[in-house]
């Protein structure tokens, strides 16, 4: 999943070595009869610009300069320049890049998507959003700055690093060590306004292409609510009957504001990671808010190495917090099951012991998709 410009052309090369055909639900299964199978995974090729990097894009023609264009971004209009923020703005300026044109980043996006699609590949929009408590990474460059003001440079540690995701009750059970590379924060946040701009243009060509939408929403339920509802009026069934949205960790949503949303929103599924959904006390309660129909599940980790073991753990999470049974762990009554015979069943309400956690999501990720009705 792309976050970045030079993530783009990545994910294009790996999706078609590993190409994930549209119509196919699952990457097990070949779309076309007597095709040799692909051994190991599929990647399923997804384009967009990530909020945590927004700051870097300008929307204006011609660019402004460093300066003018991040104190735009980080400080309101009457904000003082004396405050140590802004004089710590001008001491980083000369370590944060010059501010970088967003159309042509729109113009290949759209290319890269119609071309994912002309393959026949499954296609994406993502990971694109709204982050309210973001704050813009302090310049690698500039570490010895970082020790100067702050007298520490300690490796490690940074956004999300290092987390025990471990939790009690209702909480996720998997520990994560997520050290890394020197990773500091400023205290910068990208103003809503241009969150705003860039998610909603990138989302204008997931509907003019006809993709689905993983959208990162942390700290912003309600702009995402504005953002949704306004394309849900703005295209109407352009955007409720073809595009569907999967809201990437639900991160901060609260069970209400949820139910809430899937009454206006009837193309919003969410999926909960451990991550990020486990770090809210109300989890549990916003894992059971969410209809059967819509759920999903993701690693949400940049690792691959960690994907795995991270999406274990959510089903293993979301299947208790349900009272569901788990493939692979419960034994009792699990039968093999194809898609087909799932697209067959009605969803009513069941017995909890009859509820799979696994066949459920993966019927969800085919609908979500549209590969089934």
């Amino acid at each position: 999943m792309a976050a970045i410009p030079e993530d783009q052309d990545r994910v294009a090369a790996l999706s078609q070595q590993r190409p994930w055909e549209g119509g196919t639900a699952s990457p097990a299964r070949p779309r076309t009869q007597g095709r040799e199978r692909l051994k190991g995974p599929r990647v399923m090729a997804c384009f967009g610009y990530h909020p945590w990097f927004v700051h870097s894009y300008t929307l204006l023609d011609p660019a402004p300069s460093k300066e003018t264009h991040y104190t735009s971004l980080f400080f309101k209009p009457n904000s003082s320049p004396t405050s140590k923020n802004r004089q710590l703005l001008l001491t980083l300026l000369p370590y944060l890049p010059d501010p970088i044109p967003f159309a042509p980043l729109l113009a290949k996006l759209r290319e890269d998507i119609k071309a994912s699609l002309a393959r026949g590949q499954l296609t994406m929009l993502g990971e694109v959003g709204l982050d309210g408590g973001a704050r813009v990474r302090w310049p690698t460059a500039a570490r010895h700055l970082y020790a100067e003001k702050y007298g520490t440079d300690a490796e490690g540690g940074g956004e999300g690093e290092g987390e025990d995701a471990a939790g009690k009750g209702d909480g996720p059970r998997v520990k994560v060590d997520l050290q890394g590379e020197w990773k500091r924060l400023t205290p910068f946040k990208t103003n809503m306004p241009h969150q705003r701009e860039i998610v909603q243009r990138q989302m204008e060509i997931a509907v003019e292409c006809g993709v689905m939408v993983s959208f990162h929403s942390v700290a912003a339920a309600g702009p995402t609510m504005d953002v949704l509802t306004e394309f849900r009026d703005r295209y109407r069934t352009k955007f409720t009957n073809a595009i569907n949205v999967d809201l990437h960790s639900a991160g901060g949503w609260s069970p209400e504001f949820w139910v809430q949303a899937e009454k206006q929103l009837l193309n919003l599924y969410a999926s909960p990671s451990i991550l990020i959904t486990g770090r809210s006390a109300s989890a549990g309660d916003l894992i059971r808010s969410i209809s059967r129909d819509r759920l999903l599940v993701e690693s949400d980790t940049h690792d691959a190495r960690l994907a795995t073991r991270l999406v274990w753990g959510a089903c293993e999470w979301m299947a208790r917090c349900r009272g569901w049974k788990l493939e692979g762990r419960d034994t009792d009554g699990e039968q093999e099951w194809e898609m087909g015979e799932e697209e067959e069943e009605e969803w009513e309400e069941k017995e909890q012991e009859q509820r799979w956690l696994i066949r459920t999501v993966e019927r969800n990720w085919a609908r979500f998709m549209r590969i089934v009705d």
